[in-house]
């Protein structure tokens, strides 16, 4: 076993190390002479020299044994607020630096937020599966231009229930309403109220071939003088934005939130569509949010037509 150094002999090996520190600035005023008189590396002097300016005699004294901290240490409760937000809304990695930096001026480094996961044993978030997108992916810049519309199947234990999803391509902007049906009636109700909610005239809707989607809502879209388009059969990539933020409202807001009664959903709902559009960090908006990506090409929009004025 490993003997323990008591307080007299740390004293005394500081005492004795304050001797070589005292004989080079005396004696030999040069360090390899002195470390070659004492049988010393020149590292050694170096460091005990270091510690002695830094904490005097004391700094000389043996290390006792243990663990040792280092300075670099995220503290306990920056740890702790990595593990909430982790819990409370399972972000990956990239997306929880962003949130820790824009909402509690926290900047930690990917490696360092890895770090606090594994040594806290936090399980990965849901590996989720993609499907290839369109081989040419559209870029869209003006809000309203082009959006996606679909339907989430929620099964309850009450039954059934539809929550109908409209989303901006440009911005990510959402509406989000439930119906007790998935049917033309809903879909033509649904639109309404998009058209009332979105901050930007909608020029055309893009949905599957669903019968929710037939020719009723089309025409119904024709009268608005807004454009329908169907995706390909088969090919729901081609409504990937939609799809995706379906896959987030699974991960972030139905495996976390309770609720029983429809109106207890319909209101917390309207709270993670407030969330998602103006105060979730969006990776594709480059760490923005639907609400300012929306404001950004507003701005952008503004500027060229003062440029061809």
């Amino acid at each position: 076993m490993k003997r323990v150094v008591g307080d007299r002999e740390r004293a005394q090996r500081a005492t004795a190390r304050l001797r070589v520190l005292q004989h080079f600035d005396q004696v030999s005023h040069n360090i390899s002479r002195t470390c070659r008189f004492f049988g010393i590396s020149r590292t050694l002097f170096y460091e005990w020299r270091r510690r002695y300016q830094r904490e005097g005699l004391n700094g000389l004294r043996p290390r006792l044994p243990g663990p040792r901290v280092s300075p670099h240490r995220t503290p306990p409760h920056i740890e702790a607020l990595v593990l909430r937000i982790r819990q409370e809304r399972q972000y990956g990695i990239p997306r929880l630096r962003l949130f820790l930096r824009r909402y509690h001026a926290v900047s930690l480094s990917p490696p360092t937020i890895r770090r606090i996961l594994r040594e806290h044993r936090v399980p990965r978030v849901s590996q989720k599966r993609y499907r290839p997108g369109p081989t040419r992916r559209r870029e869209i810049h003006v809000p309203g231009q082009s959006v996606q519309v679909d339907v989430k199947h929620l099964k309850l234990r009450s039954g059934r229930l539809y929550q109908f999803t409209a989303i901006d391509e440009a911005t990510r902007y959402r509406v989000l309403k439930i119906y007790d049906h998935n049917s033309i009636q809903s879909a033509i109700h649904f639109i309404n109220e998009v058209r009332q909610a979105f901050p930007a005239a909608i020029r055309r809707i893009q949905t599957d071939n669903g019968s929710e989607w037939g020719t009723d809502f089309t025409w119904h879209l024709h009268d608005l003088g807004i454009a329908h388009k169907h995706i390909p059969p088969g090919c729901p990539e081609s409504n990937g934005k939609v799809e995706r933020s379906h896959r987030t409202d699974e991960d972030e807001f139905y495996r976390r939130v309770a609720f029983t009664t429809r109106p207890e959903l319909v209101r917390k709902l309207r709270a993670w569509e407030h969330e998602y559009n103006h105060r979730r960090l969006h990776l594709a908006l480059g760490g923005k949010t639907p609400a300012e990506r929306l404001a950004e090409l507003r701005i952008s929009s503004a500027a060229g037509v003062l440029r061809s004025a």
